[in-house]
């Protein structure tokens, strides 16, 4: 009898229930919705009990239905109305927190009445959204019309609401009577038949996995595999850049020339040791209307053709690109009125939605050499016509052409739309999240900018700077995206940017983007203006490294203290401080005082085993223990290391904490140079391969 009710009681949450009358409920273990015959309906979080209640403009027909799509499977409810027209429809996954609602429209029909339209938010919660501006730029207190919202209180339960589609033709709205509407852009005045917008609904507990969470089911029911870090050059290796804010934009060495001076960039840091992987060619490349880069122009313009300018690749793109000798990431923009492509091709506003259009340009690029495509200034000059059909066109025809040349995408200038329909191409990798020319005024919208672009997939680039910033290098490096700079000849900081690669120009990065701790978001919502706390990690399970940069915001704060429990670490850490190369341990549940040298802090965070061990790895580095240098790490009681190594190197030099001298072997390779300091408990030493070896491993106890 016990297993009987029992057995009920877990089927109770699987299963439709019928509430009094006609209403139809569905739930899980996370999330309850229901449905009336009136048309009134709510979704309630069952862990917060925040309701959202709404009511279609008419009776309708409600049945509960089971399918199964991208998510998983799932219990709906639908209601059918408008002559059944119309369906509004409630979906549930098992084992998720995640709700999709769609509008279905059978037959063509005005843009009216979307569904769903929910009476009011839930009250007092603090507000996140992302701005319809270029770069898509992170507002406290507002909900901006692309979406994602994200809804929080102070014990970090967390509500996000977004479109699920149309993502650029979109309109999520909260009226100034409180009511929100999730539908299609006013300017389209009639939906076609067949039609259907979606809505995504996630809540959990944490800002920032909840903000993954919805993320993550995004990405699913688009299909989108995950990216690695290392997907292309432009993620994995060190590259040179020439956009705005680079020595060479729009400038070069007139005794070299610009393809002379580009080949002289790359002679100086292979000659320095630091060896550029790929070039990226910013708008200067291509002909525009007013002006070109001989004549002093500045290409604030748009394009004529997309094709190298003669005047300044007088033999042509692949020609260039054989002398270079190394893949190249390339500019675009928007076409002007007097290019020809008008005339050739179909186009949506300034930009070409015409296939055969995308596959020459694709084609022409992969001939070249040229790996990665930059779509430039999508928030306005390159933004295609506000069309539920063009808007598709436009970003499937690019990415489409471009995956069959196997060449991945880079979006810049992007609205919030464009971010989550990246979710819909697996080519689309990078994307910029703050404004050109990467310094310290940009930090605060890259790191928040980095937790939208994460949290759909993609990998955000911080733009360029100097080698000499190592505040810049630093940050960029833990963005575990790109990392490239525009150094002027003569100027090339090359021990700064050996402490982020390897000696074959593969970045040492952590697993994923830093972005601000969920007590940054809290007090960020209060406008509370204290320090700036982000977070990143190499995740190695309980050996995981975690990587906290800090930095003030105002007044003249000369340090930050954190507690483990806001970082989500639960044990024992060993701290170091990267900047002056000491370190302390922190007990578990304990707090760590970050101190801004320089206006900024940078702590490793490597965790304490039970038998006292700490590994930090290569402190040298600005990510000591990143996977493409340490391909494996356990921790449980003995540490057991395996060390990978690029083409020229030899050895490496590796640090961490322990209570006693430790026991150091090598199982591969060898291990010399042994160091322990007693007073400290800091260790070190350099583990080498065997002849003929890729790699070593090596035992700590």
């Amino acid at each position: 009898m016990r297993l009987s009710a029992c057995l009920l009681c877990f089927l109770s949450l699987l299963l439709p229930a019928q509430l009094s009358g006609q209403d139809r409920t569905v739930r899980n273990s996370a999330v309850e919705a229901s449905f009336s015959p009136s048309g009134a309906y709510s979704i309630t979080d069952v862990a917060t009990h925040w309701t959202l209640h709404g009511e279609l403009p008419q009776a309708a027909e409600v049945e509960i239905t089971s399918g199964s799509d991208a998510l998983g499977k799932y219990q709906q409810i639908n209601a059918s109305y408008d002559n059944h027209a119309r369906t509004a429809e409630i979906r549930l996954y098992r084992n998720r927190s995640s709700v999709l609602m769609l509008d279905v429209h059978r037959n063509e029909a005005t843009n009216s009445s979307p569904f769903p339209q929910f009476a009011s938010l839930p009250p007092g919660l603090h507000r996140l959204s992302y701005s319809v501006k270029a770069f898509a730029k992170f507002e406290f207190g507002k909900l901006a019309s692309q979406g994602p919202w994200l809804l929080f209180d102070q014990r970090r339960n967390t509500m996000v609401l977004s479109p699920a589609d149309n993502f650029l033709v979109s309109d999520l709205e909260e009226a100034p009577d409180g009511k929100v509407t999730s539908g299609i852009d006013s300017q389209i005045a009639t939906l076609p038949a067949g039609f259907t917008h979606g809505t995504l609904l996630t809540f959990g507990h944490g800002i920032n996995s909840t903000f993954n969470a919805w993320g993550a089911a995004l990405q699913k029911l688009n299909r989108k595999p995950a990216v690695p870090n290392d997907a292309d050059v432009v993620l994995e290796k060190f590259g040179y850049w020439t956009d705005n804010g680079a020595s060479y934009y729009y400038k070069f060495d007139p005794s070299l020339g610009y393809e002379g001076t580009l080949l002289a960039v790359r002679d100086q840091y292979k000659k320095m040791g630091v060896p550029i992987a790929y070039l990226q060619l910013d708008s200067w490349w291509y002909p525009k209307t007013r002006g070109n880069t001989l004549k002093g122009g500045t290409g604030d313009n748009g394009a004529i053709v997309y094709r190298a300018d003669p005047t300044i690749f007088p033999d042509g793109l692949n020609a260039f690109h054989k002398r270079l000798g190394l893949p190249m990431a390339t500019h675009a923009r928007w076409f002007s009125e007097a290019s020809p492509y008008r005339r050739e091709y179909k186009m949506s506003n300034n930009v070409v939605i015409d296939p055969r259009y995308w596959n020459a340009t694709a084609s022409y690029l992969s001939d070249a050499g040229v790996v990665v495509y930059e779509q430039d200034w999508l928030d306005k000059n390159a933004r295609p016509a506000v069309n539920i059909a063009q808007s598709k066109e436009f970003l499937s025809e690019m990415a489409g052409a471009m995956a069959a040349r196997k060449i991945g995408i880079q979006y810049c200038m992007a609205l919030p739309g464009y971010f989550l329909a990246s979710t819909q191409f697996p080519n689309l990798s990078t994307i910029r999240v703050s404004d050109d020319r990467f310094e310290r005024a940009r930090y605060d919208e890259f790191l928040y900018g980095s937790a939208l672009a994460h949290a759909v997939g993609l990998w955000p680039w911080a733009d360029v700077f100097m080698s000499d910033e190592l505040p810049n290098l630093v940050l960029a490096t833990l963005s575990a995206g790109p990392v490239g700079v525009g150094d002027a000849l003569g100027h090339i900081d090359a021990a700064n940017l050996k402490r982020v690669m390897r000696a074959d120009s593969v970045i040492l990065k952590p697993d994923t983007p830093i972005r601000p701790i969920d007590a940054t978001y809290l007090a960020d919502a209060s406008d509370a203006r204290s320090p700036m706390v982000a977070l990143t990690r190499t995740d190695f399970g309980p050996a995981s490294e975690y990587y906290l940069i800090a930095y003030p915001r105002s007044g003249n704060a000369s340090s930050t203290t954190v507690s483990l429990d806001d970082l989500g670490i639960h044990g024992a850490v060993y701290a170091w401080n990267w900047q002056d190369q000491s370190g302390k341990t922190i007990p578990a549940g304990g707090s760590i005082t970050v101190p801004f040298t320089s206006g900024w802090g940078y702590e490793v965070l490597a965790p304490i085993n039970k038998n006292g061990i700490a590994l930090l790895g290569d402190t040298s580095k600005i990510v000591p223990l990143a996977r493409k240098r340490f391909a494996s790490v356990t921790n449980n009681g003995a540490v057991n290391a395996v060390f990978s190594f690029a083409a020229g190197e030899s050895f490496v030099r590796v640090s961490g904490y322990s209570r006693h001298k430790p026991k150091i072997r090598a199982q591969q390779g060898t291990v010399h140079n042994i160091h322990y300091d007693a007073a400290t408990g800091v260790f070190s030493f350099s583990a080498s391969l065997e002849s003929g070896a890729h790699s070593a491993r090596v035992w700590i106890q």
